[in-house]
């Protein structure tokens, strides 16, 4: 039996061991599925948070793209309407100025008119004052050969006044006075 014992012991501690191993072994094995199970449950709460921060983020960055749209909206929006407003007080003053420009066409147009008028009775005044220029040189012109002629028959009647017997004095009057100052006839002259 002795040579039985150098069998049989190792067999039983073989066995001893195959059980214990085979204990062991379903431990470890509960053990790692017990790890791989939270380690998969962690995996999926990791996962599930890292969706939910995921989530999170593209909510953030969605509301956070919103809000920067508006907000670019909003600026855009205001620039239009800067825009528009210089745009519309450009297009205000363009037409006050053509308003103006052909308000001022017409102003010129009435004032050339009223010059052209101007000219026309300033070269009429000018030609009638030419005529009544000659009108009066003629005129003074027929008055000094009127005085002349006038002048010219006081002389012929005067002459013919002197030369006329009636207006001589008898002879016996003038020797007479002769001496004396007197009247001196033709003779005298």
């Amino acid at each position: 039996m002795s040579k039985y014992l150098y069998i049989i012991i190792p067999i039983v501690f073989m066995g001893l061991f195959a059980g214990y191993y085979v204990v062991e072994t379903k431990k470890m094995e509960v053990i790692r599925l017990e790890r791989e199970a939270k380690a998969k449950a962690d995996a999926e709460e990791a996962a599930r948070k890292q969706d939910e921060l995921r989530k999170r983020s593209a909510e953030e960055a969605r509301i956070a793209a919103e809000k920067r749209a508006a907000d670019q909206k909003a600026k855009d929006d205001a620039k239009e309407a800067t825009y528009q407003e210089g745009l519309q007080k450009i297009r205000n003053e363009r037409d006050k100025y053509i308003a103006d420009q052909n308000k001022y066409k017409e102003e010129i147009a009435v004032l050339e008119k009223e010059l052209a008028d101007i000219l026309a009775d300033i070269e009429k005044l000018s030609r009638e004052s030419v005529t009544m220029n000659q009108s009066i040189v003629a005129a003074l012109i027929e008055r000094q050969n009127a005085e002349m002629e006038v002048q010219r028959l006081a002389n012929v009647v005067a002459r013919h006044a002197t030369d006329s017997p009636m207006t001589r004095l008898p002879e016996s009057m003038t020797t007479s006075t002769s001496g004396g100052a007197g009247v001196a006839g033709p003779a005298g002259r």
